[in-house]
């Protein structure tokens, strides 16, 4: 008894899950699908989409009919301009009696043109072989022994083992000068950066890397800060060249056209009263874009001043103010 009621237990299972998955892909089917496919409203359906489909195949068939007949005729333009555009070179007139003679004679002038061009590159590629063998040639000393055949013989042998050493030489000499000009470079150039850096040792790597010179060069970019912030201020409201000015720290600002023969990277700076005495000695700076302004930083009072730029061997340059 418990045997039958399980097999029949198991064949409602069987059963049941056949449906449910019968269910699901009629549920899921489309009019794509049989037997769905061969009902009315899906045949009705189908037929429209294909009408659609094949309306928009026709369209697309017109349209690359209509771009291949443009094309044909881009192509029959440019054609007609490279033979000369010439009615004869158009089908059909092209392979008419009249235009024989005409076509012919053309196509005789295009080949005579033709082989004159190849002539003329022919003779400027052999110029152009010529040129660049005599240049060749005096790039290895003019000698004969430079120049092939005469180049592989045995006879030029040990001169182009002697002339190779010597250039060999000369290169690794040249290659040595050439590393101390660059180093000289470098050397003044870092000469010429701590100048303008106030000739700070802080500001040369690697101490400009140090935590020690951090505090420093905080300090120094500050105070230009304040100073560069007050020679723009005093720069909005004169077009002048010679700027005199203060900042809030003080100091007396002056930025100036460089009188000729100064060379600002070993000039001396002073600030002289109108008397000639000298009152304060200063440093120059640069501002953002690099240009020199002169910082003294006594107090001074209203006058007439001169500062005065040392130049070797020479009279030393002035520049006249008024604060």
């Amino acid at each position: 008894m418990r045997i039958r009621i399980s097999l029949l237990s198991l064949l409602f299972s069987l059963l049941t899950a056949g449906f449910l998955v019968s269910n699901t892909q009629t549920a899921t089917a489309g009019c794509r699908d049989y037997p769905e496919s061969v009902t009315p409203a899906c045949a009705a359906q189908n037929l429209a989409e294909e009408q659609t489909r094949q309306a928009a195949a026709e369209v697309q068939r017109a349209q690359d009919l209509i771009d291949a007949e443009n094309r044909a005729k881009e192509q029959a333009a440019r054609d007609y301009v490279a033979n000369g555009s010439r009615p004869c070179s158009v089908y059909p007139a092209s392979i008419t009696a009249a235009c024989a003679a005409q076509n012919l004679d053309y196509e005789a002038g295009r080949q005579a043109a033709a082989a004159e061009q190849q002539v003329k590159d022919q003779i400027k590629a052999e110029e152009a072989a010529k040129a660049n063998a005599e240049l060749e040639y005096v790039r290895n000393g003019s000698r004969p022994c430079s120049v092939y055949p005469a180049s592989i013989t045995a006879a030029c042998a040990t001169e182009n083992l002697e002339y190779e050493t010597k250039r060999q030489v000369a290169a690794v000499a040249q290659l040595a000068q050439d590393v101390i000009a660059a180093e000289e470079k470098a050397l003044k150039q870092a000469k010429d950066d701590y100048i303008r850096n106030g000739s700070r040792p802080c500001s040369v790597f690697p101490a400009s890397t140090t935590p020690e010179c951090a505090t420093a060069n905080l300090q120094f970019e500050e105070v230009k800060k304040v100073e560069i912030a007050a020679l723009t201020a005093a720069r909005e409201v004169s077009s002048k060249s010679l700027i005199t000015t203060k900042d809030d720290n003080g100091s007396l600002l002056v930025a100036s056209n460089i009188p000729k023969g100064v060379d600002l990277l070993t000039t001396k700076v002073k600030l002289l009263n109108s008397k000639g005495k000298v009152v304060d000695t200063g440093e120059i700076r640069y501002d953002g874009a690099g240009k020199p302004y002169f910082v003294f930083d006594k107090q001074v009072s209203k006058g007439n001043y001169k500062i005065e730029l040392s130049i070797p061997k020479k009279k030393a340059a002035t520049i006249t103010i008024k604060l």
